[in-house]
C-alpha cells in the first residue's frame, strides 16, 4: 500500500517469507522470464468457504498473496526470484497501489472440485515507478478458469519513503516488448450529492495484519464485504441471513494510506445510481480517506 507516514515500520525479512513457503505443499515453473505458474495442491482451505459453501472474495487474494511469495521466494541461494524483485527490492519497498479482480461462475459451483489449483502470473505493463501483473487461477490440467487478478505494485524508495523507479538494467530486460502497455489505474469515487447510503465501523484488530504488520490487502475487501451485509440486513429488517451473502462478480481496491493495529475505520458506502449491483465504498481514518473499494455482484440467485 501506499506509504504517506515516514515513520519506521517493522518489517519482515526475505528469510521469514522464504520459511513461510518452505512450510508450504507448492511447485513453481518459470515458463518465460515474465510468466511463472503456482500449484497449489490443497486449493482453497476450509476456512475460504462461508455458510453457502462458497469461497469468499478477501480468500481469493489470500490466494494470490500466497502464490506471490511462492514466486518470489529463493530457498537457496540460487534459486531464481520472479522478476528480480530480491535484487530491485534490496533498497526499496514494494506497497500495492491498485487491484481488480475478476470471478467467473466456476467458483461458485459446488459440483467443481477446487484443487489442485494452477496460478499463472505474467508481467503485462511497466511504468514509470510501478509494474502490472496479471494472475489467472483454474483448476490444474483442466481449462476452467476461476478468477483474474490485476495488481499494480508501486516501488518505494527505502529512504525517502517516495515512489521511486527500477534500476535501469531492469527496465531494460523486462520492459521489451511491453512498451505502450497502460497501466491499471482506477478512478476515484465521486461521492453521490445525496451522501453514502450507509455508514459502518470497524476496528483493525490483530488478524488484519499482513506480514508487514500493516493492515492487510484483503481486509479491506472483507471489510467492504461486512459492511455491505450489514447494510443489506439494515434494509430487510434482519430477515434471511444467507440472502445478504450474494456471490462477488467482480472488485476492485484503490489503496492510499496504510493502517495500523487498533486503528479505527468508518466505512461509507452507496449504490451505484448508474449500474445495477455495483456498491462502493470509502474508508476513512479520521478525516483522511485511506482506502476506495466497489463490488459488482452476481444477479440475485433464484432460491432468494
Amino acid at each position: 500500500m501506499w506509504l504517506r507516514s515516514k515513520k519506521k515500520v517493522p518489517q519482515i525479512h526475505d528469510g521469514d517469507i522464504d520459511r513461510i513457503v518452505g512450510q508450504m505443499n507448492t511447485r513453481r515453473m518459470f515458463l518465460s522470464d515474465r510468466h511463472v505458474k503456482v500449484i497449489s495442491p490443497g486449493g482453497f482451505p476450509y476456512e475460504a468457504y462461508n455458510g453457502k459453501a462458497h469461497v469468499t472474495p478477501w480468500s481469493i487474494l489470500h490466494m494470490l498473496e500466497f502464490s506471490r511469495d511462492v514466486f518470489f521466494s529463493r530457498n537457496t541461494p540460487s534459486d531464481q526470484c520472479f522478476l528480480d524483485i530480491d535484487k530491485i527490492c534490496h533498497n526499496r519497498l514494494m506497497f500495492m497501489a491498485y487491484t481488480s479482480t475478476k470471478v467467473w461462475p466456476n467458483l461458485y459451483d459446488h459440483s467443481v472440485c477446487k484443487n489442485p489449483l494452477e496460478l499463472h502470473s505474467e508481467l503485462i505493463n511497466v511504468g514509470k515507478t510501478s509494474f502490472g501483473i496479471k494472475t489467472s487461477i483454474g483448476i490444474e490440467k483442466l481449462d476452467l478458469p476461476l478468477c483474474e487478478n490485476f495488481v499494480q505494485p508501486v516501488l518505494i524508495d527505502k529512504t525517502t519513503r517516495k515512489p521511486t523507479m527500477p534500476p535501469e538494467w531492469w527496465i531494460e530486460k523486462y520492459s521489451k516488448g511491453l512498451e505502450g502497455k497502460g497501466s491499471l489505474r482506477l478512478s476515484r469515487h465521486a461521492v453521490p450529492e445525496r451522501g453514502a447510503s450507509h455508514r459502518y465501523q470497524t476496528k483493525i484488530s490483530a488478524s488484519d495484519l499482513d506480514s508487514f504488520w500493516h493492515a492487510n490487502w484483503s481486509s479491506y475487501l472483507k471489510f467492504s464485504y461486512n459492511a455491505l451485509v450489514d447494510y443489506t440486513m439494515s434494509k430487510h429488517d434482519h430477515g434471511n441471513i444467507a440472502s445478504a451473502f450474494r456471490q462477488s462478480k467482480q472488485f476492485s481496491l484503490l489503496y492510499l494510506q496504510e493502517t495500523n493495529l487498533n486503528d479505527t475505520l468508518d466505512i461509507d458506502l452507496w449504490e451505484d445510481p448508474e449500474h445495477s449491483n455495483l456498491f462502493k465504498f470509502q474508508f476513512y481514518k479520521g478525516s483522511d480517506v485511506v482506502c476506495e473499494s466497489q463490488i459488482e455482484l452476481y444477479p440475485t440467485e433464484p432460491d432468494e
